[in-house]
């Protein structure tokens, strides 16, 4: 059984997956803004007191997204795959989206003007994200939702604002858990250092002089 956890968004999740082919066997789900690491103990807790000895892998949400959120999942991935001895594998957020659909475009707001836009098909992610100024990207959706695409997601209530026909919806830890055992637990590597999925290099200033 594989415990995914899935903390890049506002809507964070748990879910504990059997198989492929099955729904979850439990999931949790909670909305923070930025204190996730204020109540994702609680539901894991509950996991463990009752699946802790069927746990096999831990599969973790890399993002991106919300900085402080994905590396919460992150530390809680690492923490448990200490705690109980089985590997931990990081897998792509936006490989993990809640839609029906075999082909879709995640959008959201990378700050400073500027959206991104991931292609997933088949679930699995087409290149990188692109970095793009949002008028252009915003035009752009704007037409195609006009011609009927209805493939466009994102997890930022401001983009589906922002462009009509957008759907607002999010990765999810059963996602991840299923899109992790793509590959079995066995083939895993033994030591796997967790990154964040960064859009670009992060932004640092310094302090002004008195």
């Amino acid at each position: 059984m594989i415990l995914g956890i899935e903390t890049s968004t506002t809507h964070a999740s748990l879910a504990l997956v059997r198989s492929l082919d099955e729904p979850a066997v439990l999931k949790s789900s909670f909305v923070s803004e930025r204190a996730h690491n204020a109540v994702i103990f609680d539901p894991v807790t509950e996991m463990l007191a009752h699946y802790r000895d069927e746990i096999t892998g831990i599969a973790v949400g890399l993002g991106p997204g919300s900085y402080g959120g994905v590396r919460v999942g992150i530390a809680v991935a690492n923490g448990l795959s200490l705690v109980l001895g089985i590997p931990v594998l990081g897998v792509s957020s936006l490989e993990a989206w809640d839609f029906s659909g075999a082909q879709y475009t995640v959008l959201g707001d990378a700050r400073r003007k500027t959206f991104f836009k991931a292609q997933v098909r088949d679930g699995l992610l087409e290149g990188e994200p692109q970095l793009l100024p949002g008028s252009e990207v915003i035009d752009e959706v704007r037409d195609l939702v006009a011609r009927g695409d209805r493939s466009f997601v994102t997890a930022d209530e401001s983009v589906s604002v922002a462009i009509e026909g957008v759907c607002l919806s999010y990765p999810t830890a059963e996602g991840v858990a299923k899109r992790a055992m793509q590959k079995p637990v066995l083939d895993w590597p033994e030591e796997c250092v967790l990154e964040p999925h960064y859009l670009r290099a992060p932004y640092i200033t310094t302090p002004k002089a008195k």
